[in-house]
Parts: C-alpha cells; structure tokens; sequence
C-alpha cells in the first residue's frame, strides 16, 4: 500500500484560518523572527494547544474495541501533558475520531479547530487493532503526537539521515527517471520530498535533539540509506518524547508560600 496515502498529515486548506485559530488559542503559537533574519511569512506558526485546557475527543464510528484501544494509545501521552484529555459521548470534539481500513492520519494540533464540519474527522485511525494491538497502538500514540503538535521527527532541523534518495522513490513507485516537468511525477516527488528530505525550519518549529527513538520518527529501510543506518518502527514513546511534551504544556510553577 502506498505509504503517501495510508499515512499523512493533514494540512489546513486555510493557512490564514489555520494561523488565528492557532494564536487565538494559544498567543505562544507567534513565530517571532530572529535577528539577523529575513522577516517570515505571517502564517508560520506552532500548532499546541493551551496548557491546562481540556481536550474534548469524541468517536465518529467505531466499535467498543476501537475506542479502548484509542483509549489506551493516548493514555501514554497524559502523563507528560499539562492537558486533560477527555473522551465524550456523541460526535462533537476538539478532535473526531473516525476509524478507517488502511489510513492513518491527524490534523497537526490546533489546526484540528479548522474543521468546522463536527461530521467530519480530524483523525483517522485504521483497523489494525483487530489484527494487531501493538501495531495499532504504536500508530495511534504517533497520530495523537500530530493531535498534540509534533511534527515529524525525521524532518527534525538536525536530523543528518544519510538518504539513498533514489531508493527512497523507488520504494515509492517513483520512476529514477521521473520527468520532473510533469505535473504527476513532480507531485508525487515532492510528497516524497516532504515525508523525508525537506527539514523543518529551526527558527519556526519548537524541537529537541533528534531522536532516532521518537514515535515521531517513520521507519527507515537500510536500503534507504548510504552506509550503516536505519530506523526500526518504534512502539513507545522514547524519553525525549516524554520530555519535549513535558516542556511544550508544563504545568505551573508552584507558588511559594
């Protein structure tokens, strides 16, 4: 199955409704520009939530099996977040949950309050869960890690992956010839580009070191790679994910008496 269709993130068809969702609901989402650097564009932006808010999650569809699993995958996340993950009856949510064969993919933090629609999703999880928890479970927490605002951790600003980049599209089904002038073969490069090669921004995304180990980070084939590296799928969360959502939604200071 292709793996550009199977597992994304959903990008906001509103970039300027995505950013004032974003700022209205937490003002240290403002990407402030560096000294020394050209001025950003007005959209770019962080995507957390408010610490200390209550996140409202609700089921689209999906059986008592679905849910608990669901239930569980974010269960992991709760410890390190200064969020109160609430599950509810009935379809309207921050976020919306719909269970799907064969896609997984969530809207990347507040962008979610874009999607007016309460009908429609803004996470699809697959039905793995039937076939294998583990499976199910190490996808769901990465798709709630999107819900929550991280951000791929193979595109983290220091990652240094030593990509075979044409083995990488052919794995793709992406011809090494590719006519690049063609609008198909472009597009499906760049889906490409931007799942693996195109680094985030350090001045426009909050990140720690690069973590091989993060449930962010996408399985990486040895043959994709020149030399002696590759990234198995990881199936908890790694402690420097624990520590980065520990920072992004830190509870108070406790007042001095």
């Amino acid at each position: 199955m292709d793996i550009m269709s199977t597992y994304h993130l959903e990008t906001p068809m509103d970039p300027k409704a995505s950013y004032e969702v974003a700022i209205a609901e937490n003002p240290a989402n403002r990407v402030v520009s560096t000294p020394g650097r050209q001025k950003r564009a007005a959209g770019k932006h962080t995507h957390f939530w408010a610490p200390g808010r209550t996140l409202r999650i609700a089921f689209l569809n999906g059986d008592e099996a679905f849910k608990n699993a669901v239930k569980t995958a974010a269960s992991n996340w709760q410890p390190h977040i200064n969020l109160n993950l609430d599950f509810v009856e009935g379809t309207e949510g921050d976020i919306r949950i719909k269970c799907e064969q064969g896609i997984y993919w969530s809207f990347l933090g507040t962008a979610a309050l874009t999607q007016t629609d309460q009908s429609l999703p803004t996470m699809i999880l697959a039905t793995d869960y039937r076939y294998s928890l583990k499976f199910f479970l190490a996808n769901a927490m990465h798709e709630f890690g999107h819900a929550l605002g991280a951000q791929h951790e193979q595109l983290n600003p220091a990652a240094n992956i030593p990509w075979n980049k044409p083995a990488v599209y052919a794995a793709h089904w992406l011809p090494e010839n590719a006519d690049e002038d063609s609008y198909q073969d472009s597009l499906t490069r760049k889906k490409v580009d931007d799942l693996y090669f195109n680094l985030l921004d350090a001045n426009e995304v909050k990140n720690s070191p690069y973590d091989p180990l993060s449930i962010m980070h996408y399985a990486v084939r040895q043959e994709w790679t020149d030399g002696d590296f590759k990234v198995d799928l990881n199936f908890v969360l790694s402690e420097k994910d624990k520590a980065f959502m520990t920072q992004v939604y830190p509870y108070p200071e406790a007042q001095s008496e």
